[in-house]
């Protein structure tokens, strides 16, 4: 028994996967990785009575953080 080759489409359909996979996975880093900032960040101006302003971009994945007194 040989193996059998693969042909184009599916070549293409085990490409394609592959980029969705590992695009879903750095995704998914970026995001839980900002929130476990954020939350850092949330837990130290509340040490310091301050007050916490956030704003989220779910385009670009991007935050900003203020603490204000």
């Amino acid at each position: 028994m040989g193996l059998k080759k693969l042909t184009i489409p599916q070549r293409l359909s085990i490409i394609v996967t592959l980029i969705i996979v590992v695009a879903s996975f750095l995704i998914s880093s970026k995001i839980y990785f900002n929130s476990k900032e954020i939350s850092a960040l949330s837990e130290g101006c509340l040490d310091l009575d301050g007050e916490i302003a956030v704003e989220m971009t779910f385009f670009n994945l991007d935050y900003s953080f203020s603490c204000e007194k």
